[in-house]
């Protein structure tokens, strides 16, 4: 089995029926919608898309609806070309079209946090222009790397958070879309604190969505200054490598990827790996070496998942990038024990479920685990067990969310009894020929909300 879950961005190159189908049995774990793309009609498309083919393929198929957020975009000009060493000017621009040779940025809030040496990297660092003089009306900077500047790409100044609202009028109106479709996953974009997390559940709150989880990206120098806290407060954490690369030093990407990454191991987080995974695959059947290293070493450090954007969104290839990923994962693994670090902030529960994978691990068990809110698969995903695990819930919502997590295989099961359940579900693992005889089982059990409190080992007859 795989580990290391896929998620896949769907965009032009995948919504169509047939080619999401492929995508699920070529690896696909979890499904993500960019809502800074799009309409909210092709949206509800791609959900029913998926809500279908989950009942035709016997795959449970979590959703994460990925908020735009305050995503710094210039105004509207007409496209020229700047070369390096080239003297340009920068204006607080309105929302007609531009006609001078000017940089149009339409946000106040950037313009009172430039200084004069500031960096402010355009169209995902294509173009980089260092802040010379700052006038009444204008800001003078010199080009630093040529490039082509165009309508509405995006820009950002290194090191520095403009103080713009975390969600938008747009995002509170695609949260509510998202939670009348039931999805299960919001990725909140541009994060500077915890408080920005509590905001987006609150919100989920007042739609009595409370089981929605919340994914929080990293792209910003205030989330990497209270990433602790983030991460404390979030159900999961996203390291978004390309606005890191905004942000800070390319050669400093690396080691905040790891550092994150290995943090939310130590918190019992899932983290999830994004940005340019194979990003060589949007015009090419295959992945490049170093790709095939980049994915390598995120196994080695241990992420959830990883995910693709560009690459089955608007590339050529979506359903062969999700295969190549497919078998370097697998490759991976089989080549890199699962990382084990010293948990942080462990309850007694947390020990308990430790205890119950290194049991496992020592006697060659399988892991078979019932949750009825999903606390008892992140416990023990945070482990991360190297024998089978099963998690079975009577709540479809939380199998899908499980799906997520690293090591895990989901199983829903009818809203029946506890004992009952439970043993439907031997009977389905015996039956799939997962369980034969011989076989030993450690059975789990969290019995009371939030708890992770019985255990007893099984040897199949």
């Amino acid at each position: 089995m795989r580990r290391t879950k896929i998620m896949v961005t769907l965009g032009p190159s995948s919504m169509q029926e047939n080619v999401i189908y492929s995508l699920v049995k070529s690896g696909t774990d979890v499904f993500r919608l960019n809502f800074s793309h799009g309409t909210l009609e092709e949206k509800d498309l791609m959900i029913r898309m998926i809500r279908k083919i989950e009942e035709s393929s016997g795959k449970l198929l979590p959703i994460l609806a990925d908020l735009r957020g305050p995503s710094l975009r210039l105004g509207t000009v007409k496209k020229f070309f700047v070369k390096r060493g080239e003297e340009v000017v920068i204006r607080l621009s309105g929302k007609g079209l531009s006609s001078r040779k000017e940089v149009p940025i339409p946000y106040s809030e950037v313009f009172e946090v430039l200084e004069e040496g500031d960096i402010v990297l355009i169209d995902d660092g294509k173009v980089r222009v260092k802040i010379e003089k700052i006038l009444d009306d204008r800001i003078r900077g010199k080009v630093l790397s040529e490039g082509e500047i165009r309508s509405h790409v995006t820009f950002a100044v290194q090191g520095k958070d403009p103080p713009l609202p975390t969600l938008t009028e747009k995002d509170l109106k695609d949260i509510k879309f998202a939670i009348e479709r039931g999805v299960e996953f919001f990725a909140l974009s541009f994060v500077r604190s915890a408080k920005d997390v509590r905001d987006l559940r609150r919100i989920l709150g007042e739609y009595n969505a409370y089981d929605a989880k919340i994914i929080s990206k990293i792209e910003t120098k205030s989330a990497i200054d209270n990433l602790d806290k983030i991460i404390n407060t979030s159900d999961g954490i996203m390291i978004a490598r390309g606005d890191l690369g905004m942000h800070f030093p390319l050669e400093e990407v690396p080691h905040l990827q790891e550092k994150i990454a290995r943090r939310c191991l130590e918190m019992g987080k899932p983290s999830i790996l994004a940005t340019q995974i194979l990003e060589s695959m949007v015009e090419r059947p295959m992945p490049t070496r170093a790709e095939v290293a980049d994915v390598y070493a995120a196994v080695k450090q241990g992420v959830s998942a990883l995910m693709l954007s560009s690459e089955t969104a608007i590339g050529k290839y979506p359903v062969e990038a999700v295969k190549w990923l497919d078998t370097i994962l697998r490759y991976a693994e089989s080549k890199i024990p699962p990382p084990k670090v010293d948990g942080i902030n462990e309850t007694i529960y947390d020990k308990f479920a430790k205890g119950i994978v290194l049991l496992a691990e020592s006697i060659n068990a399988k892991i078979i685990a019932y949750t009825k809110k999903g606390a008892t698969a992140y416990r023990i995903s945070r482990y991360r067990p190297r024998t089978e695990t099963y998690i079975a819930t009577a709540d479809k919502r939380v199998a899908r969310q499980i799906n997520l997590l690293w090591g895990l295989i989901p199983m829903y099961t009818p809203d029946i009894e506890l004992e009952a359940a439970i043993v439907k579900v031997f009977e389905d693992l015996r039956r799939k020929g997962i369980l034969r005889k011989g076989d030993i089982a450690i059975l789990t059990v969290g019995m009371r909300e939030g708890a992770t409190d019985l255990a007893r080992i099984e040897i199949i007859e």
